[in-house]
């Protein structure tokens, strides 16, 4: 007689109480990220795709075991939640909406280890097929959320009216994902693509061939609501800067004692230009960089150095 080892453990989860529905998801891309639902669904049928390639072998051999089955998402450290819709979607979209999904809680949410942020039922098949896409977004997503609220919190200790921004070093395919994971983290957003305003980086001054003709070129000739940035590497560059039509001086790489002087005659010339400081920022001199005066602080850090938070699906068969 042949004998059979069945996995049924005991399930230790209780399904959260509050039911999530499309309307939240389309509220989401409408109001969070301001695109229309389908250039999200769009996306992340591309990364189901991708996953499932030519099929889960796996459960080619199950095919006959049309069995529904509970599932929990469950937080493994504490951490800002972000995705939590983008991961409802893509249980939706690969199960065909044929799954019910419970939540307590929602984007920019502080979780708790131990917590529930997600409870499902539905075939357990769809659950493993969408698994690996939902979790990976979520996790992404909040570990860049979870560095940018503690930088910001630090920051903010020493000065109420800095702002915090990322930078283009963004992920290619999920530029507006990180980016809101920022904002959702407490920050505020640089430049979402080239055409969001005019900057002019070292390579473009070498393109031009000097600071004041750059600038005196853009001013002439860019769309009038359309905002121009200069970076400088040095106060020689910033004075050519300051009095040639900038709305914004990136101070990059710039030493505690230059960044002050950079302040101080900025104040004296035109207090309505903006300066940002780049480079060399970190959580060690936070104090330093957020007490010198300056508007902006941009690290590039908050995304791609972010860490993802550690979450794990458990399923549970129905009888």
């Amino acid at each position: 007689m042949e004998l059979f080892t069945k996995v049924k453990p005991h399930c230790p989860f209780i399904m959260p109480e509050t039911e999530v529905t499309q309307t939240n998801f389309n509220n989401f891309c409408i109001l969070n990220l301001g695109v229309a639902p389908h250039r999200v669904t769009k996306d992340i049928l591309l990364w189901l795709d991708e996953d499932h390639g030519a099929g889960d072998p796996t459960l080619f051999a199950a095919q006959a075991k049309n069995q529904t089955a509970n599932f929990y998402v469950v937080a493994k450290q504490d951490f800002i939640l972000t995705g939590l819709p983008i991961m409802c979607e893509t249980f939706h979209l690969a199960s065909g909406s044929e799954i019910r999904l419970f939540s307590n809680f929602k984007d920019g949410d502080q979780i708790k280890k131990g917590d529930i942020i997600l409870g499902g039922k539905g075939n357990a098949g769809a659950i493993l097929l969408g698994e690996r896409v939902a979790l990976n977004l979520c996790a992404k997503l909040s570990g860049i959320s979870s560095k940018t609220k503690s930088i910001l919190t630090e920051i903010k200790k020493f000065s109420p009216s800095i702002y915090l921004l990322e930078t283009r070093k963004t992920t290619p395919g999920l530029r507006i994902y990180e980016k809101y994971a920022t904002r959702n983290g407490g920050a505020r957003n640089h430049r979402h693509g080239l055409d969001s305003g005019s900057m002019l980086k070292e390579n473009h001054l070498r393109y031009f061939g000097s600071i004041e003709y750059a600038l005196e070129s853009l001013s002439n000739k860019t769309p009038v609501l359309n905002k121009i940035e200069i970076e400088v590497t040095n106060l020689a560059e910033f004075r050519a800067a300051l009095t040639k039509g900038a709305d914004v001086i990136m101070l990059d790489n710039f030493g505690i004692e230059d960044v002050h002087q950079a302040v101080n005659e900025r104040n004296k010339v035109n207090k309505n230009i903006k300066l940002e400081l780049s480079g060399n920022l970190d959580e060690k001199n936070i104090e330093q960089i957020a007490s010198s005066g300056v508007d902006f602080l941009s690290m590039g850090a908050l995304i791609h150095k972010a860490i993802w938070v550690d979450i794990s699906l458990q399923l549970y068969m129905q009888d």
